[in-house]
C-alpha cells in the first residue's frame, strides 16, 4: 500500500504540483456539502483536474492509478447533497475545469459540454442561439452538469419537462480502469448524422450512470436535448395560501400540472420570505399577513394569446382554491429585478452571483441542514404536517422559519421536497436536534415509501434499497462488475 506521501507524488506527476493540495483548509472546505457540517469524511488530498483546448484531460490516468492502489475517488461539482462529498476519505476530484462547452447545434437541438460544465456556461452558450435547456438547474455558476446528472438534476421547468436526467441524449463515461466508453447518442458522434437520439439498437445503460451518485463511472462529457426558448418568454406569478389551506394548495397544484399549461411551480413555505421582509426587500404591506404558503409560478408564452390562455386557466385553478396573486414576489424574487436585491431569482436563465442564494440564506439564518426526497403531490399535506410535528418535538420550531420547505412541483404528479434545519454546526446541543429531526423524517418517510433523491448517508438506514429487494442485489453485482475495487464514491449508492 502507498503512502500519502507516494500519492501525492504520483499525482502531481499526472496532473502538475499545481493541481494537487493536501491543504487542511482545504480538504475542511472539500468536506462540505449543503448537508454542512452534520457529515464530515476529510479527504486525503484533492486533485484539480481541466481540459486543455482539445478537450484533453487527466481524468482516465488519474482513474487508472487509484483503481491500482484501491484509492477512492469522489467527483466534486460545485455545491451539492452529499454525492460530492467523500465518506471513506480518498481523493475529491474538482471537475470545474473540464468546462468546455464543444458544440451547440440549433438544427438538431442538441448542446456537447464537458461534465465539469457549469449550467451557466451551458446556458450562456445556447442563448447566443435561441435555446435552452428545458430544465434549466439552479444554482448556477455554482453547479456542474456532470453532477446534476449523477443526482438526477432538479431545477425550473420541472413541472413542465422533467429532471435535467430526462434531457441526456448520450454521455461519455470514463470506467474506473481508465477506460473510454461512449453511450446513447454520443456513440453516434462523429457520423453525418452526429447525436440525434439516444436509442442506439442497443440496450440503453445510460440510466447507469444518472442517478447513480458517481459510482459506476466518471462522466467527462455530456449531450443534452434543448428546445427553443428566451428569456422574454418566461412569465412570473405568486400565489399565497394560509397554512389553513394547505390541502387547497395541494389540489391546485395537481390541476395544474395535470393541465401541462405550466412551465414550473416551485413550493415554498414562509421561511424563505421572513428575513427579506424584515430588511425591506418585500414590502410587507403588499403580502398577506398570514400568507404561510408560496406557490411560484411560471409560464411561457411566445405570444400574447398564447399568455392569455394559459394565465387565464392559471389563474382560475388558484383562485379557485382561494390563492391570492403577490406580484411583489413575482416582481422582486423572481423577475428581473431579483438579482439586484440578492434575492433567488432567476434573470437570464437563473444566474446568481457569488452571494446568491445560498450565500444569502447562510448569512441570515446560519448553516443549514436539508433532506432530499420524493413522494406523490397528493401527500403533500400528510408530510408536510409530519415534518412540523417532528420539529416541534425536536425543540426546533420557530413560528416565523418553520417548518422550512422548498419544493419542486414534477411533471410525473410528484414533488421533490427539501426540508430545511438551521442551525450551528459546532454546537453539540444543535447538532444533536439537527439528527433527532433526521431520524424521526427518515422514520416516517420510509414507512410511506419514500424515493430518496441522494441516497448517499448511512443515516438514511437499509429499508429504501431493501424494499427494492432483488433489483437492489442487481445493481451491486453491477456495481462489482464495473468498480470491482470499490474505488468510486464508495458508499454513496447503497
Amino acid at each position: 500500500m502507498l503512502t500519502l506521501d507516494e500519492i501525492v507524488v504520483r499525482l502531481r506527476e499526472i496532473v502538475g504540483a499545481r493541481f494537487v493540495s493536501t491543504n487542511p483548509i482545504d480538504k475542511i472546505n472539500y468536506q462540505h456539502t449543503l448537508a454542512y457540517g452534520a457529515y464530515r469524511a476529510l479527504p486525503d488530498v484533492i486533485v484539480r483536474v481541466e481540459s486543455d483546448a482539445q478537450g484533453n484531460h487527466a481524468l482516465a490516468k488519474i482513474l487508472s492509478f487509484a483503481n491500482e492502489h484501491k484509492i477512492p475517488i469522489v467527483a466534486k461539482g460545485g455545491v451539492g447533497m452529499g454525492i460530492s462529498s467523500p465518506l471513506k476519505g480518498g481523493i475529491p476530484l474538482d471537475m470545474l475545469g473540464m468546462d468546455k462547452i464543444l458544440e451547440v447545434n440549433p438544427r438538431m437541438q442538441y448542446i456537447i459540454a464537458e461534465g465539469g460544465a457549469s449550467v451557466y456556461a451551458i446556458h450562456h452558450a445556447l442563448r447566443q442561439h435561441g435555446l435552452m435547456l428545458p430544465n434549466f438547474g439552479t444554482y448556477g455558476p455554482a453547479v456542474v452538469i456532470g453532477a446534476m446528472i449523477n443526482k438526477g438534476g432538479i431545477g425550473y421547468g420541472m413541472t413542465r419537462y422533467g429532471w435535467i436526467a430526462d434531457m441526456v441524449l448520450g454521455l461519455q463515461v470514463i470506467l474506473p480502469n481508465g477506460e473510454t466508453i461512449r453511450l446513447g447518442a454520443l456513440a453516434n458522434q462523429g457520423t453525418a448524422f452526429g447525436p440525434f437520439q439516444k436509442w442506439i439498437h442497443l440496450p440503453d445503460l445510460l440510466g447507469l450512470f444518472t442517478l447513480a451518485a458517481g459510482s459506476m463511472g466518471m462522466i467527462s462529457k455530456v449531450c443534452l436535448r434543448v428546445i427553443e426558448g428566451k428569456r422574454e418568454w418566461l412569465h412570473d406569478y405568486c400565489y399565497t395560501f394560509r397554512r389553513d389551506q394547505l390541502l387547497k394548495a395541494q389540489d391546485a397544484l395537481m390541476q395544474l400540472v395535470k393541465s401541462e399549461v405550466v412551465y414550473d411551480i416551485h413550493f415554498t413555505d414562509r421561511w424563505q420570505y421572513h428575513w427579506p421582509m424584515e430588511e425591506g426587500l418585500y414590502q410587507k404591506s403588499r403580502i398577506p399577513d398570514d400568507a404561510w404558503f408560496f406557490l411560484k409560478t411560471i409560464l411561457t408564452a411566445r405570444d400574447e394569446d398564447e399568455l392569455a390562455f394559459k394565465e387565464k386557466r392559471l389563474r382560475r385553478i388558484y383562485e379557485s382554491a382561494g390563492g391570492i396573486d403577490v406580484p411583489e414576489i413575482a416582481e422582486k424574487a423572481m423577475g428581473a429585478k431579483a438579482q439586484e436585491h440578492g434575492l433567488h431569482g432567476w434573470p437570464d436563465y437563473h444566474v446568481m452571483g457569488p452571494d446568491g442564494w445560498c450565500g444569502a440564506v447562510v448569512r441570515h439564518s446560519g448553516m443549514f441542514a436539508v433532506t432530499s426526497k420524493m413522494y406523490p403531490l397528493a401527500f403533500l399535506k400528510e408530510m408536510y404536517d409530519l415534518d412540523e410535528a417532528a420539529k416541534r418535538e425536536c425543540g426546533i420550531w420557530d413560528a416565523e422559519h418553520s417548518p422550512q420547505h422548498d419544493s419542486y412541483v414534477t411533471r410525473d404528479l410528484a414533488i421533490k421536497e427539501e426540508y430545511f434545519v438551521f442551525y450551528n454546526p459546532y454546537d453539540d446541543e444543535d447538532v444533536g436536534k439537527l439528527r433527532k429531526w433526521m431520524a424521526l423524517v427518515q422514520e416516517f418517510s420510509n414507512q410511506r415509501g419514500v424515493v430518496w433523491t441522494a441516497p448517499t448517508l448511512s443515516t438514511k438506514g437499509p429499508l429504501p434499497y431493501e424494499r427494492l429487494t432483488n433489483l437492489y442485489e442487481l445493481v451491486k453485482e453491477i456495481k462489482q462488475v464495473v468498480d470491482p475495487n470499490n474505488i468510486l464514491n464508495p458508499g454513496a449508492l447503497y
